[in-house]
């Protein structure tokens, strides 16, 4: 096969396509990642090449996971590079990133990356006049953002698919967590006509919450702004 901008391969001995095989970027305010998921069945290596056939990623299942039939699905992500987003050339690292990664045509069917990058969602409320978090009304919590409607970059518009909102007690903490070690987290998706969110009353208790405000974009890149609150 001819390889190009950054595909997924099956070792030689493996025809089965992917069921699902995904190439992504998110930027949050603070640094941007590369994110790779493959789902299939019964396959035992997965490699990425980049724009020059040079190999970026080998991934292998040995002995007992390789005798037990290999992989089906595969998660992971690149270590960010952190930049602040207040400081003057914020955006000179993205477009690094971008050409390091350059954006091509579909290959196979296996996976697409594109450049179109929306916009970080602005958040409206909660946020503070000061230093502290911002107090929430138990009785009205709601989580506000404008549309995202242009790309990070400024240069053309977005179509977003939908706005994910990712929630979070982070005090207290709870003394047996749970999965990932969070004490309560909620993730609700919303349609892209949605840019309010209230917050069921039932999840939540007094202490200190971050939330996420995820816009993703068609093409399945998303950015993500963060925020705060504190629920007496």
């Amino acid at each position: 096969m001819t390889l190009s901008t950054p595909t997924f391969v099956y070792a030689e001995e493996s025809e089965t396509p992917f069921g699902t095989a995904v190439l992504i970027m998110e930027l949050t305010d603070n640094d941007i990642e590369l994110q790779v998921f493959a789902d299939g069945f019964d396959y035992t290596r997965l490699n990425i090449f980049d724009p020059n056939e040079r190999k970026v990623f080998d991934g292998r299942a040995r002995g007992r996971l390789k005798r037990q039939g290999g992989l089906s699905e595969v998660f992971f992500a690149s270590e960010p590079s952190h930049y602040l987003v207040d400081e003057p050339d914020f955006d000179e690292p993205v477009e690094d990133f971008l050409k390091r990664w350059p954006n091509g045509p579909d290959l196979e069917g296996e996976a697409t990356l594109s450049h179109v990058l929306p916009a970080l969602p602005r958040i409206v409320s909660p946020v503070s006049a000061g230093e502290e978090p911002p107090v929430v009304d138990p009785d009205n919590p709601v989580i506000d953002w404008e549309p995202v409607t242009a790309r990070f970059t400024g240069r053309g518009p977005v179509e977003i698919f939908e706005y994910q909102v990712i929630l979070d007690l982070v005090d207290p903490e709870r003394s047996t967590p749970w999965v990932d070690g969070g004490p309560r987290r909620a993730l609700i998706n919303l349609p892209p006509d949605m840019t309010e969110l209230t917050v069921p009353a039932g999840f939540l208790e007094p202490g200190s919450y971050e939330f996420e405000i995820l816009a993703i974009e068609m093409s399945g890149n998303s950015t993500i702004s963060v925020g705060e609150f504190v629920l007496d």
